[in-house]
């Protein structure tokens, strides 16, 4: 599987491929103990998706990579491999961090590239 082939999507705004897109799943558990002294574990959560992604782009990509931070929920449709394909996550945006690349604004006359990083969280 090659991520070119299927590509992520914010809100039905489809995405380039990122530089990192590293995906990660915690299991949410109370633990508590009992009186007889042992551990009684709740699980409230299977599988809560986190991404770390990276991204080198143009400033008006910034730009609405930032609205989408701005937002309080976003829909984001990834390929699943298990399912064969696209799967709906409500998540959303923390981290939000912008920074330039040094010297690009020389390159193909543009007015510069742009790296930008944020963690996407599932609700």
């Amino acid at each position: 599987m090659r991520l070119k082939d299927y590509p992520i999507r914010f809100d039905s705004t489809e995405l380039f491929n990122p530089e990192k897109w590293e995906e990660s799943y915690e299991v949410l558990e109370n633990v508590n103990e009992t009186e007889a002294g042992t551990d009684s574990i709740e699980i409230t959560r299977d599988e809560k998706l986190t991404i770390s992604a990276e991204f080198a782009c143009t400033s008006e990509w910034v730009r609405r990579f930032r609205m989408f931070a701005k937002q309080n929920t976003i829909n984001v449709q990834m390929y699943d491999s298990e399912t064969n394909g696209y799967k709906t996550y409500t998540m959303r945006i923390r981290n939000f961090k912008k920074g330039t690349e040094p010297d690009s604004e020389y390159v193909r006359s543009s007015v510069g590239l742009y790296n930008v990083t944020f963690d996407l969280i599932q609700f």
